[in-house]
């Protein structure tokens, strides 16, 4: 007698009742291993600005999930996402392969409380991210454009975003928020990297955005009490940041976070 052919296991399927397919209908590749991404959804995948949709991927027997923050409005069709590939990650690597036209599985529920209590009236908004930190951020400026073009929005106060990467390169919305900060007196942009060796033609700020957060925030008069500050990125430069804005009179309860931790 012989022995029977060792079987493969079935791939892992994603439970229809808490995922729905998404599509990939567009793409762009910038500096490195940065890629955003645009998605279509066979359900309507209902949230807020600062929240994240879970991807996952069949890989090895496992249904292997992750969430990323939406840079794109509530109010658009499409579901856009800024992602980084991490070396040997478990699903930005893979992620990172697939192209348009390829469908994953997508739980069927946003998540996240960051930017709930964004817009406060009479707040000044400071918005401080590094990278794909800028996620919530996008979706944050582009909603609030929107609806103040509607005129169901009127500005009581301003939006201020610090963003920093290493390049300018790594700036993947950069002419889009400069474009923002020329049309409307509410936005302002302030971009900056931290190696201009690397960057000779950056004309821009330079330095960490932990580094010069209190040198904008002072500048642009942001003062405590009367100012909220949202910081997106890796947890030291969150310490860092919140660290800063402490020493300048800010009240923790006025400073809100969202760590992203590498895979």
């Amino acid at each position: 007698m012989t022995d029977a052919p060792p079987t493969s296991a079935a791939p892992p399927v994603a439970d229809p009742a808490k995922f729905g397919t998404a599509r990939i209908v567009s793409r762009r590749d910038f500096h490195g291993d940065l890629w955003v991404m645009r998605l279509t959804t066979d359900f309507d995948l209902g949230y807020r600005p600062g929240q994240y949709c879970t991807l996952a991927l069949p890989i090895g027997g496992r249904l292997i999930e992750r969430p990323y923050s939406i840079c794109s409005s509530p109010e658009e069709d499409e579901i856009e996402l800024f992602i980084e590939r991490v070396p040997e990650g478990e699903l930005t690597v893979p992620l990172y392969e697939l192209g348009v036209g390829a469908t994953l599985p997508v739980r069927r529920r946003c998540k996240g409380l960051f930017l709930r209590e964004a817009p406060v009236a009479g707040h000044d908004h400071l918005l401080v991210a590094t990278v794909t930190g800028i996620a919530p951020f996008l979706s944050f400026a582009r909603t609030l454009r929107r609806r103040a073009e509607r005129g169901e929005w009127a500005p009581q106060s301003r939006v201020v975003l610090l963003h920093g990467a290493s390049v300018s390169a790594e700036l993947g919305y950069l002419e889009e928020m400069e474009a923002l900060a020329r049309e409307v007196d509410w936005f302002t942009y302030i971009p900056t990297i931290s190696r201009p060796w690397l960057d000779p033609d950056w004309r821009g700020e330079r330095g960490r955005v932990e580094d010069v957060v209190r040198k904008h925030a002072d500048r642009l008069e942001l003062r405590a009490g009367s100012a909220s500050t949202f910081i997106c990125g890796n947890p030291q430069m969150i310490d860092n940041v919140r660290g800063a804005m402490r020493r300048g009179g800010h009240p923790d309860a006025h400073v809100h976070e969202e760590q992203y931790w590498p895979e």
